[in-house]
């Protein structure tokens, strides 16, 4: 019964945001007055006309009369496309927490996990050598410690951080300007057709919304908003990159900078950044660190907000079992259970994430091994 009534109201969701005149603001603030976006679809036009203006009261009855809600919604899904809106309980709850959330989100693939930790990795399109190796580098690194990637998908450095994190196994989300069934830019198209498997394409435009310079600057809060922390490889004085540290920063979110060479118009913003105080990124484990400490917080945050927390297992007692010679986690979990200790194998592998993130174990491909800098 509960699973009808979470489909219903994207069904009705997805109807009240795509009328035509009326924008997330108004969609919200309807649901606000009814309840949900189905009592919205029942309201009387009296009431409707306090709340809207006579166009937007048009377009609403007659979407009202038109529009077949059911029939609609599962030609999206026919799609391979959903659509959650902010009132689901899938819908991220990273986002639901920033100052201006979208009324919905539509996705292709998968959202990113609740308890993953995530970083955005964003940068300027036109971008260096020197920037696309650093792009590469912490994305890989990143996603091999388990971290999601957070982009854009735009040409250079978004692009690139995304396909990294693919090669390295990992899981990457797209925001894109446009509807999540259109490629943009072109030139990216391998990626976005392999990250459906590896994550989730996502945007607030429906389906067939063409990409248009006002979409980005409203998408970049999507970004920093699904992530921990930001950080930024290459960026001129003046650049949407500085726009997505700007609601990173009002969202509360630590920015991350990889420095570049002073005389570098490419690392300008860069460094302009480092010199108001944001923290300068020269390895993947600075922000490693940060995500650890972050961890810890949503933690203590989710035990107030849902209740007493399940007891963890300890992480000093998975450390006991490793040292400098490489073991695989197979290998790890055997040795527990002879032992003994109840630890179930995925529980163990956020263990040993953990332990990555806080600089005391470290990973080769499939193995891991104690670190010899936290000894």
């Amino acid at each position: 019964m509960k699973n009808e009534r979470m489909e219903k109201e994207r069904e009705f969701s997805y109807w009240l945001c795509n009328i035509e005149g009326i924008g997330r603001i108004t969609v919200l603030r309807l649901i606000r007055e009814a309840g949900s976006a189905e009592k919205v679809y029942g309201m009387e036009e009296k009431a409707l006309a306090g709340m809207l203006r006579p166009s937007q009261l048009m377009n609403f009855l007659k979407a009202r009369q038109e529009k077949d809600v059911k029939r609609e919604y599962q030609k999206l899904w026919s799609r391979g496309i959903r659509f959650i809106p902010l009132s689901d309980p899938e819908y991220p709850r990273r986002l639901s927490s920033i100052p201006d959330p979208p009324a919905g989100i539509y996705v292709r693939g998968e959202l990113p996990e609740e308890t993953k930790p995530a970083a955005a990795v964003i940068g300027a399109r036109m971008c260096s050598e020197y920037g696309r190796y650093v792009a590469s580098w912490f994305a890989s690194a990143l996603s091999r410690a388990g971290v999601n990637i957070i982009s854009g998908l735009a040409r250079g450095i978004d692009g690139i951080s995304q396909e990294a994190a693919i090669r390295a196994g990992g899981k990457t989300y797209a925001v894109l300007g446009c509807g999540v069934d259109i490629c943009y830019p072109e030139e990216n198209r391998k990626i976005y057709d392999r990250i459906p498997g590896q994550g989730g394409i996502l945007s607030e435009f429906p389906p067939g919304m063409l990409p248009k310079a006002a979409h980005f600057p409203v998408r970049n809060r999507i970004i920093s908003g699904l992530s921990d922390v930001v950080l930024v490889v290459e960026a001129r004085m003046k650049s949407g990159t500085l726009i997505t540290v700007d609601m990173a920063l009002e969202q509360g979110k630590e920015v991350f900078v990889v420095p570049g060479r002073i005389t570098d118009a490419l690392s300008s913003g860069c460094n302009e950044l480092i010199r108001q105080g944001a923290c300068m990124a020269c390895s993947p484990d600075v922000l490693l660190e940060e995500l650890a400490k972050n961890r810890k917080k949503f933690r203590k945050n989710a035990a107030a907000s849902d209740g007493p927390a399940e007891e963890e297992p300890a992480e000093d007692g998975v450390k006991s079992f490793l040292d400098f010679t490489p073991r695989a986690a197979d290998n790890i979990y055997e040795e527990m259970k002879k032992k003994g200790i109840s630890m179930s194998l995925p529980q163990l592998l956020q263990n040993l994430l953990e332990l990555q993130m806080e600089g005391a174990v470290k990973q080769e491909g499939g193995y891991f091994f104690l670190s010899g800098e936290k000894l």
